[in-house]
């Protein structure tokens, strides 16, 4: 899969937010109901209820963006936004908590799509039962979801590819890639990593799963280092593979000779990055597509654009099918920016 303006345009929207936000990961739970006089509110839909669901719903990637922006598009909506989802990465769980959901019809559904194939059925249910579900962060493109709102996760591939590429300078050898290696918007940025590497005379070792823990990372980009002579490069695809390959790469005293690149921007992230361990971080604008989300959600209940005397029983909703939010690389010369939050 940053804010719209980084940090600071969303602290507005987590003052008063209680410490118990996350109580139950395993049900849905109130993030924010909007007095009817916040900007755009209407009191007529206090009672509306959006529901984001999302496996690891507790992962510090999610609470520090995603539902901060949630709770931000719904303060301003004045409707009721909530959280749903198991707190592991538990494909079932998610399952179960959608059909759960379901049950008690709300207004919308926000999908993190973790699963491209067991989320269809749970999904399709949702849209049978009138219910307008959208994904984001990551898609079911063979679900009948009216759309999907986030990165292209091709792009990332090549973002992180041409960065390896310039910092590298002409240098060739083996680069490793890590990342949750089940995952189709990982395959997806694997193959744009490798289609700019290429080109370079670079050539990847097969993908490494890392679980999406940052002590994974660090064990299995340690053992790359020791056992793999000419390697030149990481690149790391899941928001714990930086963090873990920088930590990999300081231990062995090889920062500035391994060049390392790799996906999201946090403060681990970026710390290494000062320090001249990472080389470039590709950004996900992760707030602008749970914000547009849910706004998306409300319009395709109440947009007042037409297409015909009946868009319900003719088919068609007044939303995109897809959104591209886009990315952006922080690099050491401008890692300061982000660092100042």
């Amino acid at each position: 899969m940053k804010p719209l303006t980084r940090r600071s345009l969303l602290r507005t929207a987590t003052l008063g937010a209680g410490a118990t936000l996350l109580a139950s990961c395993e049900k849905a739970g109130p993030v924010a109901a909007a007095p009817s006089s916040a900007p755009g509110a209407s009191a007529a839909h206090a009672n509306e209820e959006y529901v984001w669901l999302s496996a690891s719903t507790g992962l510090p990637l999610f609470t520090r963006h995603d539902q901060p922006a949630l709770r931000l598009a719904a303060e301003e909506l004045g409707v009721k936004a909530s959280i749903a989802g198991p707190s592991g990465v538990d494909i079932p769980g998610l399952v179960a908590a959608v059909e759960q959901t379901t049950a008690r019809r709300p207004a919308g559904m926000m999908v993190v799509g973790w699963d491209a194939s067991a989320l269809v059925p749970c999904i399709n249910a949702a849209v049978d039962a009138g219910i307008p579900v959208i994904c984001v962060d990551a898609d079911v493109p063979a679900s009948r979801r009216l759309a999907f709102i986030g990165t292209d996760w091709d792009e990332i591939g090549m973002r992180q590819g041409e960065a390896m590429v310039k910092a590298l300078g002409g240098r060739r050898g083996k680069v490793a890639l890590l990342g949750l290696i089940d995952q189709e918007i990982d395959q997806k940025a694997f193959a744009g990593f490798r289609r700019v590497v290429g080109q370079a005379g670079l050539s990847c070792l097969d993908p490494q799963h890392d679980k999406s823990n940052t002590a994974e990372a660090t064990r299995i980009a340690a053992g790359i280092l020791q056992g793999t002579p000419d390697l030149v490069g990481f690149a790391g695809f899941d928001s714990e593979s930086g963090p873990g390959i920088a930590q990999a790469i300081k231990e062995a005293g090889r920062a500035g000779r391994v060049v390392a690149t790799c996906v999201e921007a946090e403060e681990a992230h970026l710390r290494f990055l000062k320090e001249g361990v990472l080389t470039a971080c590709i950004g996900q604008k992760r707030e602008l597509f749970t914000y547009l989300g849910l706004r998306t959600l409300f319009d395709a209940n109440h947009a007042k654009l037409r297409f015909t005397k009946n868009d319900r029983a003719a088919g068609v909703r007044p939303v995109p099918s897809s959104c591209n939010t886009g990315t952006y690389t922080v690099t050491r010369e401008n890692v300061d920016h982000f660092l100042a939050g």
